[in-house]
């Protein structure tokens, strides 16, 4: 068909729809329907309206005790000493290993783990790449990194990828332990990141001090900056400045119970030792996929204290001209997320699938009322999203109504959607209040935590992210739904991930290599290292020697007011990892 017939027909079916609306029987006919259609809508506009005002209360109370808590720490931040980045580096170093989960990470795991030795500002750690035996092209940048760092173990996971992010961790920790056996070196914490981390050379300093205070220490996660039209990219940025700025502020004072984000976590030695006892040397819950998440709510069941920690730094940097200045800068880490809306609805279904729906179902509705005040936070996006998908049709017909009545007139004179008299017309207004009140919001964390430019977009961002958490629900739903009917495992469902460049990391922070320490306090691995020759058996393991100080030791030397026992030695060598370590 050449372009003359298609517009012939085209202009053929216009008159043929304009000859139907000229009879008068299909015009009222379809006048029937569309008021018909108006009273749904009429119905679907008050669901809508209850559910956003009923989640708007909920996030404005939060708003608000942000707000107060702000305030009384302002009051209240003279009387209190927070430990300086001097005392931070005087402090005795706890042994950490460091879990990162690998699987089809080739194209980053080398340029982080190479960036991380390279700026961290520790010494005692070691990192432990979990790779998987059908994944050839991440066992050998695993390997290249093993040979060219003194500190690097490839951790090999017992069975072909992918599983879930769950049972890779829990193999990386019993190969961590199987390593204490034959160095004679325990590790005091385990710290869960993942292969595009961007980790503040302080990162393991703050935490090193707040072990000794609670179990489980969670850092700030934010987004790497992006281009300040990026809006699949730009809506991570907008969000992670707000959950981690205010949010998990708020939810960390008011129950004393952090959640966490699966990167920038410390978990104690004492919370894995009982959870290998517990759960037969499996930590981490394989039946979630969410098991950062899972994880911190089981801590605070067994009544394990957590801790959020926001610590600014104040570090010596070279400007690119040379000069040397002072700069404050919030020790996190960093990432890039996903610049694109299939794999955000992927990525972010999956987080959906894992606290909605999987921990509705494994952890339920438990603690005290304020507890369960956070878990339904946690799981209310499972209708809160479809909503608001909902509120934006309602209003786009709503605008459309007047070319409705226009074009066909015997539907004209419908009641309004909502009475202005109404409740419901009240409801309404008091919601636009409330979307008023959550831009400025996420205005101005975006903002201190980003830079006002970002600010600009940041109301088409809020809708590009409304869009993707409707998609979210949507897949999460529907693989949720297959998993009930047919029992199929739910997979680790991977987003391919990406690291930054030096320079990008340069404009979001300080030249980690300019900052001043002490030269002794951080000097670089040993260039090579022997890999792990034989196997170990698990009946010859012995125990770790006796001259290694314990925990009490380290906490009074630090100043800290709360003793503890001395820490168990670790746990025999499970067979299944010992075959994996030849």
């Amino acid at each position: 068909m050449d372009w003359f017939s298609l517009q012939e027909a085209i202009a053929g079916l216009i008159g043929g729809l304009g000859d139907g609306f000229a009879d008068p029987a299909i015009r009222a006919e379809l006048g029937e329907a569309v008021r018909i259609y108006w009273t749904v809508l009429s119905w679907a506009t008050v669901y809508a309206a209850l559910v956003i005002f009923v989640s708007s209360i909920d996030d404005a109370f939060l708003d608000l005790y942000y707000w107060v808590l702000t305030a009384q720490n302002l009051v209240l931040s003279p009387f209190r000493r927070i430990p300086s980045v001097e005392k931070l580096r005087a402090m005795p170093e706890k042994r950490l290993a460091i879990l990162v989960p690998a699987w089809q990470e080739a194209d980053v795991i080398a340029r982080m783990v190479d960036h991380t030795i390279q700026e961290l500002d520790y010494t005692a750690y070691d990192i432990f790449i979990g790779v998987y035996p059908n994944d050839a092209d991440t066992i050998r940048e695993a390997d290249a990194l093993v040979a060219r760092h003194g500190n690097v173990y490839r951790a090999n996971v017992g069975h072909p990828g992918p599983t879930s992010k769950a049972d890779c961790l829990n193999w990386i920790i019993q190969n961590a332990i199987a390593r204490e056996f034959q160095t004679g070196r325990r590790y005091d914490a385990f710290v869960m990141h993942d292969s595009e981390d961007v980790i503040h050379p302080l990162s393991f300093k703050v935490m090193n001090a707040w072990l000794d205070r609670a179990d489980m220490v969670q850092l700030p996660v934010l987004s790497m900056p992006r281009a300040w039209n990026a809006l699949v990219a730009g809506h991570y940025m907008d969000e992670f400045a707000e959950w981690h700025t205010k949010d998990l502020v708020a939810r960390s004072h008011l129950t004393a119970q952090v959640p966490s984000a699966g990167v920038a976590t410390a978990l104690s030695r004492r919370v894995i030792d009982l959870l290998n006892t517990e759960r037969e040397n499996l930590p981490f819950n394989t039946d979630s996929l969410t098991e950062d998440y899972d994880i911190g709510h089981r801590l605070y069941e067994a009544g394990f204290k957590s801790a959020f920690v926001r610590y600014f730094a104040r570090v010596r940097v070279t400007t690119p001209k040379g000069k040397r200045r002072t700069r404050r800068e919030l020790v996190c880490t960093r990432e890039f997320f996903p610049d694109q809306m299939k794999v955000s609805v992927k990525q972010k279904s999956r987080w959906m699938l894992g606290i909605s729906y999987m921990g509705w179902r494994q952890l339920g509705w438990v603690g005290p009322l304020v507890h369960r005040y956070f878990l339904y936070r946690d799981r209310k996006a499972i209708w809160t999203a479809p909503t608001g998908m909902l509120a934006y049709f309602i209003t786009l017909q709503w605008a459309l109504y007047w070319l409705v009545s226009a074009t066909i007139p015997e539907a004209g004179g419908l009641p309004p959607l909502i009475d202005p008299k109404s409740w419901v017309w009240a409801i309404v207004l008091i919601n636009f209040w409330f979307l008023v009140n959550r831009l400025v919001h996420r205005l101005i964390f975006t903002g201190i935590t980003h830079g006002f430019k970002y600010m600009a977009l940041v109301p088409v961002r809020m809708v590009v992210g409304n869009y993707i958490g409707f998609l979210a629900a949507a897949r999460a739903n529907r693989r949720w739904i297959v998993h009930l009917i047919t029992g199929a495992a739910i997979t680790w469902d991977k987003t391919m991930h990406s690291y930054p460049s030096p320079e990008e990391i340069s404009r979001t922070q300080s030249s980690f290599a300019s900052h001043e320490r002490p030269a002794a306090r951080r000097p670089l691995p040993e260039a090579l290292t022997a890999s792990l020759a034989s196997p170990v058996a698990a009946s010859s393991a012995s125990p770790v020697p006796a001259d290694i100080p314990f925990n009490f030791d380290l906490d009074r030397r630090a100043g800290v007011l709360m003793e503890r026992m001395p820490a168990p030695p670790p746990m025999p060598v499970p067979a299944r990892i010992a075959e994996t370590m030849s």
